[in-house]
């Protein structure tokens, strides 16, 4: 048997397959992202999506594991300790942690090498060789990165309904969706009170209320495109079509949701790049192919 982990700034889910690549059991738990949550906190939810997994099946009789997370190896021997501690607690072999660029491209690729665009919680374009992250652009973080992601697009929106407020920005029905879902008054000091009050990866969530009034605001369409805008301008800054790719994987919850903006990247990619657009629906299933060796 295999275990597959994608542990995400906003939910972890695990998978257990067999040898085949048939699903034995599933589980999920909360966001494992130890940059967002804290080391403890992604070990807590980890143990629990493979737990949930697990079920009844043997400890002993997993190979392989793999759990896909942002940073992957490189994101600190704390973390990889905690994995291990993890590993001893349930009995199972210790999982390879790797990239979960590399994992969602596994979900959605048949081909080792190619390019994938993300964008959930974060946002970044990559370039895969051997099923094992090349090249990525972007992905540097709520603070500082992660151009087009559900961060960007939910601080965007908020952004939107403050200059509304205070004179600086158009109308626009945002005001009404934002406020209600953070349970602000539509004034600035309560918006702002909601805002600083919940930790700052609490914008992902605004996300799908921008998306879901493209078509009836001009100010939730533009932060839109200029969303799809970003992650096609991080795909150019890979330079694709030199590479000779067909397909580019999408991924993340922004992309993989029905909507304009996987419209938008879709199309972009087809009639800039030549690039025809594949969807890694779990990235889950990803690490466990990569358990299983391909």
């Amino acid at each position: 048997m295999y275990l597959g982990v994608d542990a995400g700034g906003s939910n972890t889910r695990a998978v257990l397959v067999d040898s085949d690549g048939a699903v034995l059991g599933t589980g999920r738990a909360a966001g494992a992202n130890p940059v967002v949550h804290g080391v403890e906190h992604a070990g807590q939810q980890l143990e629990s999506a493979l737990r949930q997994a697990l079920g009844n099946h043997t400890a002993a009789g997993v190979s392989a594991a793999v759990i896909g997370l942002a940073g992957g190896p490189t994101a600190g021997r704390p973390l990889l300790d905690e994995v291990a501690r993890v590993a001893r607690h349930l009995g199972i072999v210790t999982p390879r942690v790797v990239s979960d660029v590399e994992v969602s491209f596994a979900a959605g690729s048949e081909s080792p090498d190619g390019v994938l665009v993300l964008s959930g919680t974060g946002a970044a374009a990559a370039e895969l060789r051997n099923w094992r992250l090349a090249r990525h652009v972007d992905g540097n973080g709520w603070l500082v990165g992660d151009d087009g992601s559900g961060f960007w697009v939910g601080r965007q929106a908020v952004r939107a309904v403050l200059r509304m407020i205070d004179g600086r920005g158009r109308p626009t029905k945002l005001i009404d969706v934002i406020c209600y879902a953070l349970a602000a008054e539509p004034d600035v000091t309560s918006l702002e009170a909601a805002v600083y009050n919940e930790p700052p990866l609490r914008l992902a969530s605004l996300a799908p209320l921008v998306t879901a009034l493209y078509h009836d605001d001009s100010v939730a369409a533009e932060i839109v495109t200029e969303a799809a805008e970003l992650l096609l301008a991080a795909v150019s800054a890979l330079g694709p079509v030199a590479a000779g790719y067909r397909d580019a994987v999408l991924a993340g919850g922004l992309l993989l949701a029905q909507g304009p903006l996987r419209d938008l990247v879709a199309g972009g990619l087809q009639d800039r790049f030549g690039l025809t657009a594949r969807f890694a629906d779990n990235g889950a299933l990803g690490a466990a192919r990569l358990a299983r060796g391909l």
